[in-house]
């Protein structure tokens, strides 16, 4: 064998290798997409024969989306001997291929805009807020303090954290889990603020904004408006601690509304 023929083969050699990392995840999309296709269950078989696998991969494949959530088990398949497993996307696995929520939320918040008016839309979105609010009543009771709200926050998406403001302590949010919406339309806005107020049972002074162009958003707590002095029900001979007007006395607090109902 010539020199130049050892060289060749050598380089055929490392693209293989380089090759080998890359085919075990095209294998697992392929798999993916041929369960979101089938309107059946697909045995291990079915899966090795359709994506040009052995059987043994086939397997090793399903057996990890298994344990990761993307796919669960169907109805066993008879094929004239020995019932074969089945497998089928799950709802964890159908939500990796692309979703478009953000384009029709914003189709959606530009129709409610148009059809109930400013006014109206910063009401509607200040309900969902409490409704959100009322979701995780079973963890804050009648109100919670900042530390737990922040927490609350991470766990929806927020990257929230307690720091420590002018006035006093604050929760600060670089991510804002509405932001494309509320670039639109800063009505969004009300949801958080709501959702704050329900939990905290105190005034919410929103002082930083990442909508408007700020790097994250802050959340100042104070004690509850007063509507007719508009200032803190302890201070009303005193100008009020906080600049944005509310129209009620206090928040709704989760224990009035559980009362109630």
């Amino acid at each position: 064998m010539t020199k130049l023929r050892k060289v060749q083969i050598a380089l055929d050699s490392k693209e293989m290798n380089l090759d080998a990392p890359i085919e075990p995840s095209r294998s697992r999309d392929r798999i993916l997409e041929l369960l979101l296709k089938s309107e059946e269950p697909v045995t291990v078989h079915s899966v090795a024969a359709l994506v040009a696998i052995s059987r043994n991969a086939a397997h090793q494949h399903l057996a990890g989306m298994e344990r990761e959530g993307l796919i669960e088990r169907g109805p066993a398949v008879r094929t004239g001997g020995r019932p074969s497993q089945a497998y089928r996307l799950s709802a964890a696995g159908r939500a990796t291929f692309p979703r478009q929520y953000s384009l029709l939320a914003k189709q959606l918040l530009g129709e409610l805009s148009h059809i109930l008016g400013p006014a109206d839309l910063r009401r509607a979105m200040r309900r969902i807020g409490q409704t959100l609010a009322e979701t995780l009543s079973d963890r804050v009771g009648a109100s919670a303090d900042e530390s737990l709200i922040a927490e609350l926050m991470r766990e929806l998406g927020y990257a929230s954290r307690v720091v420590e403001g002018p006035a006093g302590i604050e929760i600060e949010a670089h991510n804002c889990v509405f932001h494309d919406l509320a670039q639109a339309d800063q009505a969004i806005c009300e949801v958080d603020l709501s959702l704050l107020r329900s939990l905290s049972g105190k005034a919410v002074d929103h002082r930083r904004c990442m909508a408007r162009g700020e790097g994250s958003c802050r959340f100042a707590f104070t004690q509850p408006m007063c509507r007719r002095s508009r200032a803190p029900a302890d201070r009303r001979r005193h100008r009020p601690v906080i600049s944005r007007p509310y129209r009620w006395c206090r928040p709704i607090l989760l224990a009035d509304r559980n009362a109630r109902a």
